[in-house]
């Protein structure tokens, strides 16, 4: 790691992990203690290679929350002993005009 005060997201992927990509989504979102874009937004990110030693090693870093899976419902069709209905609106049409019936008005 280059002995600067303010290093890239490079150098922090060298001595900490992660991805640059990792690091600079991190510093966005103000997760990471030290991150500034010195010329404003569309700079790259620098961050105090000191500051964030110390937060690595200190208990104030967190994990962050694993994504829960959603639940798999099973479709209630599924519980009863009658198949599903199956609506085959072209023959229930035909029966109606066969029959002699307006086809119901849309809803």
């Amino acid at each position: 790691m280059p002995h600067h005060r303010y290093v890239r997201a490079a150098d922090l992927v060298s001595e900490f992990g992660f991805t640059e990509r990792h690091w600079v989504r991190q510093a966005a979102a103000g997760r990471v203690p030290g991150a500034r874009q010195p010329f404003r937004a569309h700079s790259p990110w620098v961050f105090d290679v000191e500051v964030v030693r110390a937060w690595w090693a200190s208990a104030e870093r967190k994990p962050e929350p694993k994504p829960t899976h959603r639940l798999r419902t099973t479709p209630l069709h599924r519980f009863s002993a009658k198949p599903p209905v199956r609506h085959d609106i072209k023959k229930q049409l035909a029966r109606l005009l066969a029959e002699g019936r307006p086809p119901p008005k849309k809803r």
